[in-house]
């Protein structure tokens, strides 16, 4: 009976209203999260199943060809795309594929079922160029691809033709085998280069990854450090100690945020090197697939200048970190309630967190307006921002964050300027002492 009765009492003290409330509210976050990727992956699994195709030969056997793949129940649509810059092409006909099969289709498959040899003694597959274009760095994003599933499909489509119009020996049917060779060009933003877009994907998503790890890490991190610290020093009055001594309060706020900015910048450089050796060692089976080269013709990789601007957001999201927790840490309680306090701050950095490493937030519709009033957004945003030249809604973002700033700032300048800093708490969902009741009953 007395452990019963001393686990109750433990129960009860840990398993508090704001504790539920915290618990709850994490739960309700991950099942939205689920359900916004579930979305994504239906919409990503639905395009796959469409082909855009630019017909340059034109001649009987490609429209056969054709209509063999929409009797394979692919939705297949007729485009004209002109050879040279293919990116603003794609943008005016707003696709993110396409299947060019080329002049004289005909007549080099021809060359390939009458066993033509080359002059290394080889037969050469018709090539078929397949165009796509990267728009974001996420996983799910880039899963429409779909170069294999083109191949396969032009592969098909070309056999089921040619079986249904000639007699074909074995010797035929074994040239056939694989008569299509598909050359790949992919487009990141106005860049174009020949390289296979599932090998960018990959290369791209692993790369991708690192930044946004460092990124929730840092305000995670920063924002309990300051949280804790402001809540230990209230409860423990060395808070008030300090505030009354003759010391510039301002300084006292200014000080503890370049302390907390300077400490949080360090444990980033010391993510940001150790996750970037860690997936460096992951995603050197791709990148050795790919020239160097191409990812640096296709703006893939992060130059000094990206870094910079990189830097900036993070810097102004630690920023408005910071002042946000300063206050509410100031609101804490006790320990337990500084813990509950840190769910406004986790929330808004792990939906934008995990959505930008699955789906593209700016293909989002409606959605993306309720994401882009989150600060953190811009910042988990803004490294394909650079990368996809998407300068306007990069620049856009860094204003938001500084008039953020300036309103969490003056917020919290005012609280540690005042006397309510030392009275003020979080009580919700406590419930009043009789005292406090008859108190306030009494007060006028």
């Amino acid at each position: 009976m007395k452990f019963l009765t001393l686990l109750k009492k433990e129960l009860r003290e840990l398993l508090t209203f704001t504790t539920l409330l915290t618990l709850v509210g994490s739960m309700v976050l991950l099942i939205a999260l689920g359900g916004v990727m579930d979305t994504a992956m239906e919409e990503a699994i639905d395009s796959k199943g469409e082909i855009n195709i630019c017909d340059r030969d034109n001649s009987e056997f490609s429209k056969a060809v054709i209509e063999s793949l929409k009797v394979a129940e692919y939705d297949v649509k007729i485009v004209e795309l002109k050879d040279g810059d293919y990116a603003p092409q794609l943008e005016e006909l707003e696709i993110g594929s396409v299947v060019i099969i080329p002049d004289n289709f005909s007549e080099s498959l021809e060359n390939v079922l009458a066993g033509t040899l080359n002059s290394e003694g080889k037969i050469d597959p018709v090539d078929v160029e397949y165009v796509s274009k990267m728009t974001s760095l996420s996983a799910m994003s880039n899963v429409d691809s779909g170069s294999q599933m083109a191949l396969s499909a032009i592969e098909a489509a070309v056999k089921s033709v040619v079986y249904a119009n000639k007699n074909m020996s074995m010797a035929e049917i074994e040239l056939i085998e694989a008569p299509v060779n598909l050359v790949e060009t992919t487009v990141v933003g106005d860049k174009q280069a020949e390289a296979s877009s599932m090998l960018l994907s990959s290369y791209s998503m692993m790369t991708g990854m690192v930044v946004p790890i460092v990124i929730f890490v840092l305000i995670i991190y920063s924002s309990q450090m300051i949280m804790n610290a402001i809540a230990t020093e209230k409860i423990d009055k060395t808070l008030e100690t300090l505030l009354t001594a003759p010391v510039s309060r301002l300084s006292v706020l200014m000080a503890k945020m370049v302390a907390a900015t300077i400490v949080s910048a360090l444990f980033a450089v010391a993510f940001m090197i150790g996750f970037d050796r860690m997936m460096g060692g992951m995603t050197g089976m791709v990148s050795g697939e790919i020239d160097s080269a191409v990812i640096s013709e296709l703006g893939l990789n992060m130059s000094t200048g990206a870094y910079v601007l990189l830097g900036i957001q993070m810097f102004l999201s630690l920023l408005i970190t910071l002042a946000v927790s300063l206050i509410l840490g100031a609101l804490a309680k006790d320990a337990k309630s500084s813990q509950t306090l840190m769910l406004p701050i986790m929330g808004m950095a792990m939906v934008p967190y995990m959505l930008s490493m699955f789906v593209s937030i700016n293909d989002m519709g409606a959605a993306k307006w309720i994401m882009y009033a989150i600060p953190y957004t811009h910042t988990f945003m803004a490294q394909e921002n650079v990368i996809f030249g998407n300068m306007p809604l990069y620049f856009g973002g860094l204003i938001y964050q500084v008039i953020l700033l300036v309103i969490c700032m003056t917020v919290a300048v005012r609280l540690f300027m005042s006397d309510k800093l030392f009275t003020i708490t979080f009580n919700f969902g406590q419930k009043k002492s009789k005292y406090a009741k008859k108190k306030s009953l009494f007060s006028k």
